[in-house]
């Protein structure tokens, strides 16, 4: 539940930053103040937080419950996944906030970037014990 509250207040902070970024692309002035885009992007990060949290705490209790002996590879492997999309609109979010730099809409796509890079945390879950995706 917080997993979803997260993405469409991710997605919602990015709609914002990205409509901001294409009027002051557009026309002279800014229609949509940075100061507005910076707090949809401020007020998205909470749930965002809230969920990454919520699935280290689930991993560490899966680690503590299950003390028996872990294999070489998994002390190796991260102990959270995350599903492949969210990391590709990660890295799109962090190329398009390197391209925008200098622009005067540069600040728009910095904070639609840092949206995008939340939401694929926030998306994170904990890696099953074959290393596969748990459905929770």
């Amino acid at each position: 539940m917080i997993r979803r509250a997260a993405r469409f207040a991710a997605l919602g902070a990015v709609a914002v930053d990205g409509a901001g970024a294409w009027l002051d692309w557009q026309q002279d002035g800014r229609p949509i103040s940075l100061r507005w885009a910076a707090l949809a992007t401020a007020i998205a990060l909470v749930p965002c937080a809230l969920a990454f949290l919520a699935a280290v705490a689930k991993r560490l209790r899966q680690a503590v419950g299950n003390p028996g002996a872990m294999r070489t590879v998994d002390t190796i492997r991260l102990p959270l996944v995350v599903p492949r999309g969210y990391v590709g609109a990660a890295v799109l979010g962090g190329i398009a906030t390197l391209a925008a730099m200098g622009e005067r809409f540069g600040f728009f796509i910095f904070l639609a970037g840092v949206a995008l890079i939340a939401l694929a945390l926030s998306q994170a879950r904990p890696r099953g014990p074959a290393g596969h995706l748990n459905r929770a």
